[in-house]
């Protein structure tokens, strides 16, 4: 099959406007990854997942297993399914990319019944992309077998410590290694975490082992003498650091150690304005791992909103935790980055916000605020003029735009903005079947709503589905 004829028919099964009849006919007449892609849809019809669910090839129902557009009880129908590889990925669920898209989760029970199949696969796939309940989690992190106990610890996201501290202890290695990394502690005695720095040529993890290291006052003061500045930047961030120490740290002469221990939560807003700190608002500070820990600290998290250094405030960001008084507060805080981070984290983040920083952001990840119910769609014709494509693409998120301004930015230089426009339900038929035949465009025209049916058959047709 030709490039363009799977382009067209991906974006084809994509369409929101495609009856289940063309959704059929793709399933049961193409071949490869494009039959997953009816499952990616926003709208998964159930005729289609009966289609799949009885289908004799398992690639078909592992693509209802992990389709991003099927409902968690649609995918929970190959639960049982005889394949464990397909129960496999119906454990894992659809892997979809950006913080806010969410795919549907399974039921719970469903989930229990998976921690609990024959196969340790399936077992360990579980939870690896889609949530499940905390009770899951602790059968899973109890699993007889080691790789099941490792795989959740791996994927339970922001998992409570006091749910990994015991497998620090597990009698498996890698349990104990998965269960060191999530908690970010390093283990081993004195003697063996000096002889890992010494040999460790990279200083990022001369770095992190010495922050993760479990000090004594011993250890303490054989890594501060090593002279290594990476190794005091370690420490400078390690909880257990004796204050004295701390003190000693706060006038050293590096910039990157001061700046660590500026960001000590425990430290006094005088004590840490008294430190030779500097954040410019193009550097990037990497939270320590007492931040993913007090996300839920509120008394800790607003002392951090209501610091004057940006870091701790970049800190707080991070926490979807955070009541509406501590939210408007960071959302007007000088600081892009921590405007940013309130974005990226928060599920009260402005509207306003949202769009601001979407225009203002330099990151490829700025559109991942677009699914938010928040984000505002009112306005933003304005941006047809702008020149950020971007910007330009906002427009056909706007419910007033008229339909000629559709179609002039549906002639835009960037083609990215003309397959935005090709989406959109307002784009006259006949320029939507130009955008069909362009290189650039044919698979988003494929996916336009105001696609006619006899050109969703001629796609047919000219990649041989019957």
């Amino acid at each position: 099959m030709k490039r363009a004829d799977l382009e067209r028919l991906d974006g084809l099964a994509r369409n929101p406007a495609a009856p289940e009849s063309v959704l059929l006919r793709i399933l049961t007449g193409a071949e490869g990854p494009v039959r997953g892609s009816v499952f990616d849809r926003d709208d998964v019809p159930e005729s289609v997942c009966d289609a799949a669910v009885s289908h004799p090839d398992r690639e078909v129902r592992g693509y209802l297993a992990v389709g991003r557009g099927a409902s968690g009880a649609q995918r929970a129908r190959l639960a049982a399914d005889p394949d464990p590889w397909v129960r496999g990925r119906v454990a894992a669920g659809p892997e979809v990319h950006g913080r806010w898209r969410k795919a549907d989760p399974l039921p719970d029970e469903v989930c229990a019944a998976l921690a609990r199949d024959e196969d340790q696969q399936v077992r360990a796939w579980l939870g690896m992309f889609v949530p499940v309940p905390d009770e899951v989690w602790a059968l899973l992190l109890a699993d007889p077998e080691a790789k099941v106990r490792e795989s959740a610890l791996y994927h339970w996201r922001r998992a409570p410590i006091e749910a990994v501290r015991p497998l620090l202890d597990d009698p498996d290695p890698a349990v104990r290694r998965a269960a060191a990394h999530v908690a970010d502690v390093v283990l081993g005695s004195p003697a063996e975490i000096l002889e890992q720095i010494a040999a460790t040529e990279s200083g990022w993890e001369r770095r992190r082992t010495a922050a993760g290291a479990g000090l004594t006052e011993d250890l303490a003061d054989r890594l501060y003498a090593t002279g290594d500045e990476d190794v005091r930047a370690g420490l400078a961030a390690n909880r257990g650091l004796p204050d004295r120490l701390v003190t000693a740290l706060a006038a050293d002469g590096s910039p990157a150690v001061r700046l660590a221990v500026s960001l000590r939560p425990e430290l006094t807003e005088e004590r840490r304005a008294a430190i030779d700190w500097h954040v410019g608002p193009e550097d990037r500070i990497d939270p320590p791992a007492w931040v993913a820990q007090s996300l839920t600290d509120l008394v800790l998290m607003r002392a951090c909103v209501e610091s004057a250094h940006p870091g701790m405030r970049r800190f707080a960001a991070y926490s979807p935790h955070l009541p509406g008084d501590l939210v408007a507060r960071l959302a007007a805080d000088e600081d892009f980055v921590v405007r940013m981070l309130l974005c990226e984290n928060h599920p009260a983040a402005p509207g306003d916000l949202l769009l601001e920083t979407l225009l203002a952001s330099p990151f490829i990840t700025r559109f991942e605020q677009l699914p938010r119910p928040q984000f505002p769609r009112a306005g933003l014709a304005r941006f047809a003029e702008s020149e950020d494509p971007g910007a330009r693409s906002l427009v056909a998120r706007d419910p007033e735009a008229p339909a000629e301004l559709i179609e002039r930015l549906s002639h835009d230089p960037s083609p990215g903005v003309r397959c935005v426009m090709a989406r959109d339900a307002r784009l006259p038929v006949g320029r939507l079947l130009e955008l069909l035949d362009e290189p650039e465009t044919m698979g988003a025209a494929a996916e336009g709503p105001a696609l006619p049916l006899t050109a969703m058959e001629a796609v047919l047709a000219a990649a041989g589905i019957p």
